[in-house]
């Protein structure tokens, strides 16, 4: 037996004795050991793994969807008719966390309704191994290559934004894919793909370039064949194609939003041709990494991974800062607004999460994308009846002016326009009241205003001071703090004075 034949050298001693004698008996009877290659490559055929190296181009041609047609011959061999298989009994009797990633399909979940397959992807969520992914319907399915056993299924329904990732760290381009229920993460004992949590979590990973030939299927009939995307072929229309199917926002990093200044070795070969779109960070002792979008950031890769909207964030200074950026590394701080109401008259200080050993010279980048998008920090994307961010914006700045600048108050704005029609009505009086409107006024608060309805005292109240009885007062404590008696004397001004002072303001 050579070392090229591990899966033949493997699976020998756990065959029956006397077979077991058989094989070897037929491996040593040809001097160059074509029996035994035959015999290995068969295993990997039937076992659903991967061609050998050393097998002819032809064959590994055809592999992937020769195995494909033999998998579903032995399936219906094995299990004949119509009906799902299902595992066996001791899997159903499994106790601990692994139970409840084996989650059977159910009653109504039927083949026929099957969209789209991905075949033979690598997964960390809901389970770690290699599976089919079928989008069916209502639900993604995953299946073991070559039994077709179920290994888990989500509804589309739990399901709320995809990412599609440029991997970091990786020798060869690679695709990563987070698909999520939730954008925080739930901290119970509860495992977060099992049946009893609300939270799922899709990560699946991709070459950016196929090594070997990959099939997908298109399921327009309940006979539909695989596709073969060929070696050597890109993946990402194909992983986009999946994914628009999923019928929820897809959000995909992009050098033009932000680009990574640590290129290197650790950073690996990015699928972005153009740069990197995230960063490497700590959350705690676990590496991984946040990426920033337009829409938020995501800390993904490393599951669980948790994604922050630019709505939730809590405002424009606290819902990203960088901090200790004077070393070799930094810190980001995320604060997400509280679940829930605040109570009247408290402040939401929010939820504050930090990402550890940032490299330092990522700072400018971070600070760009945030002096780009801070100012929807904490903003919806759609208001209640249709309004949209502009003119919320535009409604803030006016009411900002209208504090500042606001005829109320009783100062002028600077911009000398008054209405023509009160001044044919009546001259100004020199206090800013028109004449003849003054009495009126007057005797109309004298009659209606009572003590008890007066504003200031209602709870709460707070009188309104202009800008110019706000400087003034502002004054008086300066001097006072300087000792001086300017203040003091300010004591004796008529009001007339105190006008006249204001208006020059």
């Amino acid at each position: 037996m050579t070392s090229e034949t591990l899966y033949l050298r493997a699976i020998l001693p756990s065959l029956p004795s006397d077979f077991a004698k058989k094989v070897r008996k037929l491996c040593g009877s040809t001097a160059d050991s074509s029996a035994e290659h035959v015999l290995d490559t068969l295993i990997r055929f039937v076992c659903g793994a991967e061609c050998a190296p050393n097998v002819p181009t032809e064959t590994g041609a055809q592999w992937a969807e020769k195995q494909q047609a033999a998998s579903k011959v032995l399936r219906d061999m094995i299990h004949p008719g119509p009906t799902l298989s299902k595992r066996a009994r001791e899997d159903d009797l499994e106790q601990g966390p692994e139970t409840s990633k084996r989650q059977k399909a159910s009653k109504e979940e039927t083949p026929e309704d099957a969209v789209f397959t991905l075949h033979s992807v690598s997964t960390t969520s809901p389970i770690r191994k290699k599976v089919d992914i079928t989008l069916h319907n209502t639900y993604l399915r995953f299946t073991h290559p070559s039994t077709q056993a179920v290994e888990a299924t989500i509804p589309l329904s739990s399901l709320t934004r995809a990412f599609l990732l440029p991997t970091r760290g990786k020798s060869k381009a690679h695709w990563t894919v987070v698909i999520l229920s939730s954008d925080t993460v739930e901290h119970v004992k509860t495992p977060p793909n099992s049946a009893q949590s609300g939270q799922q979590q899709v990560i699946f990973g991709v070459d950016a370039i196929t090594t070997s030939a990959w099939l997908t299927t298109t399921h327009t009939s309940p006979s539909a064949k695989p596709d073969v995307l060929p070696k050597g072929s890109p993946t990402r229309a194909t992983l986009l194609a999946f994914l628009s199917r999923l019928g929820i926002q897809l959000i995909e990093p992009t050098p033009d939003v932000f680009k990574s200044a640590c290129v290197g070795i650790t950073s690996g070969v990015s699928a972005s041709e153009d740069g990197i779109p995230g960063t490497e960070a700590y959350r705690g002792a676990k590496q991984g990494s946040l990426w920033f979008t337009k829409e938020g950031i995501l800390w993904g890769e490393s599951k669980p991974c948790e994604f922050w909207a630019l709505e939730d964030l809590i405002s424009k200074s606290e819902g990203l800062r960088v901090v200790g950026a004077s070393g070799r590394t930094c810190s980001v701080v995320l604060t997400r607004k509280s679940e829930g109401d605040v109570g009247e008259g408290e402040e939401d200080v929010g939820v504050e999460t930090q990402f550890g050993l940032v490299d330092a010279r990522e700072r400018p980048g971070i600070d760009g994308w945030m002096k780009v998008h801070r100012h929807l920090f904490g903003k919806r994307r759609k208001a209640e009846g249709g309004v949209t961010i502009g003119q919320v914006e535009d409604e803030e700045e006016d009411e900002d002016e209208d504090f500042e600048m606001g005829s109320e108050d009783g100062v002028s704005d600077g911009s000398g326009s008054s209405s023509s029609s009160d001044e044919e009505e009546g001259g100004d009086d020199g206090n800013g009241t028109i004449e003849g409107e003054a009495d009126a006024e007057e005797s109309e608060e004298e009659e209606e205003l009572r003590e008890e309805d007066h504003p200031l005292l209602q709870p709460g109240a707070m009188p309104r001071m202009s800008r110019a009885v706000m400087d003034m007062v502002v004054g008086m404590v300066e001097e006072d703090m300087r000792g001086s008696t300017t203040g003091a004397g300010l004591e004796h001004q008529s009001e007339d004075e105190l006008e006249e002072d204001e208006l020059d303001d």
